[in-house]
């Protein structure tokens, strides 16, 4: 196969090497705005730097897009135009409007489009969802969330990243719908700028909380934090009648390998997604050539990308108004 990867930052650097290492790829092509980091990274990789999008995309049978999320919506469409099968790092667009009309044009196209949620590839996450789904740990009667970054992004990225919600809670509702089966009822959101006023310019947080009713009576309270020292920290506590688990620290949800040979917390070597979702990122791409081929169905479609966005609207909704929001408001 001949895959186009467009955009070559930390993230999509990650995915470039991890996509040379996937037996199928034949051919690599790497397109980023920053034609000298593209450039190097090519050359590093036995790879070919393309100089543009267009050049990326002609001929190819794949695209990987890990460009700012600005830009999603917009390469997702010019590489359905192309024939393409698509991946597409998480959210397809910042807004519900530009959201639609992928989705529209991918059900009009049957295009072949997986969103990049990578905790549903995680080893951990995986045993979580079989063992609520199989019954076993009874009623799910309640679940906590948390999510905390070593440390901030850049102000730069901050102010683009469509705020907190969107940015980086919006993996745990994507995990919500996923794991529970179930569909999010109203939420209210809550959110502190402590530490990082600057945010406030752009009606982002620094800190965050979330509790939210699942349409089935589950209630869920998710945290989300952009500095925490102590190291990247991704947690989920599942509470049912008959059973509690712990993804992460329950010894029966396992850890991905890159984890469990890493010092962790309060050491330099555990400071990022890397290390704690390094086996799920490789089983995502691995999980998406077998789909672009034809040989598995869609692990993250664009409507559960949709939807994802949808809660994160709501939840900013919740934290500007001050009061709870029903996800039938989000249209």
């Amino acid at each position: 196969m001949k895959i186009a990867i467009l955009g070559v930052g930390r993230l999509g650097a990650f995915h470039a090497k991890v996509l040379r290492e996937l037996p199928g790829v034949d051919e690599l092509r790497i397109n980023d705005a920053d034609a000298p980091r593209a450039a190097a990274l090519a050359s590093e990789l036995g790879a070919k730097h393309a100089a543009s999008v267009d050049e990326a995309l002609a001929g190819a049978d794949a695209a990987v897009i890990v460009t700012p999320t600005g830009t999603h919506a917009g390469l997702i469409r010019r590489a359905l135009d192309s024939g393409l099968a698509v991946f597409c790092e998480k959210p397809i667009a910042l807004d519900l409007e530009s959201t639609k009309a992928v989705v529209d044009q991918v059900d009009k196209t049957k295009g072949r489009v997986q969103i990049g949620f990578q905790r549903r590839f995680d080893a951990g996450f995986q045993e979580a969802r079989r063992r609520v789904r199989a019954g076993e740990l009874g009623t799910v009667y309640g679940f906590h969330m948390t999510s905390r970054d070593a440390l901030p992004p850049a102000d730069a990225y901050i102010e683009t990243s469509g705020g907190q919600f969107v940015d980086q809670l919006i993996h745990d509702f994507d995990v919500t719908r996923w794991m529970f089966g179930d569909e999010v009822e109203d939420l209210y959101a809550t959110g502190s700028t402590l530490g990082f006023p600057q945010y406030g310019k752009w009606g982002d947080v620094a800190t965050s909380a979330v509790v939210l009713r699942l349409r089935g009576g589950a209630v869920g309270s998710l945290d989300a934090a952009r500095h925490n020292e102590a190291g990247y920290d991704i947690r989920v506590d599942v509470y049912g009648a008959k059973d509690t688990i712990a993804v992460g620290l329950d010894p029966r949800t396992p850890v991905s390998s890159v984890e469990r040979d890493a010092p962790k917390f309060k050491d330099p070597a555990y400071p990022t997604f890397f290390v704690r979702f390094g086996d799920a990122y490789r089983a995502e791409l691995a999980h998406f050539l077998r789909f672009a081929r034809g040989q598995a169905e869609n692990a993250c479609t664009v409507r559960d990308g949709m939807e994802a966005l949808r809660i994160a609207l709501a939840a900013r909704r919740s934290l500007k108004e001050r009061r709870p929001v029903a996800l039938t408001e989000i249209v």
